[in-house]
């Protein structure tokens, strides 16, 4: 691969989610070199809340024991 950087050119085609929002789910964006280059906005996802708690059920059986 080359080092050399390929400028993206202006216009991007924004894509919206189905319920709409304030920024674009995603975006395509052209650049010098002819090709386009599709960009994902990043969501943090929240951390997880209740691990401690679920990992105090390791031994739990549900169902018949194995014998």
């Amino acid at each position: 691969m080359s080092d050399l950087q390929v400028l993206p050119l202006v216009r991007v085609d924004a894509k919206y989610g189905r319920l709409g929002g304030r920024y674009p789910e995603r975006i395509r964006v052209a650049m010098a070199d002819g090709t386009t280059q599709w960009y994902q906005i990043e969501v943090n996802q929240p951390t997880p809340v209740l691990k401690d708690q679920l990992d105090e059920f390791t031994e739990l059986c549900i169902g018949y024991e194995k014998k």
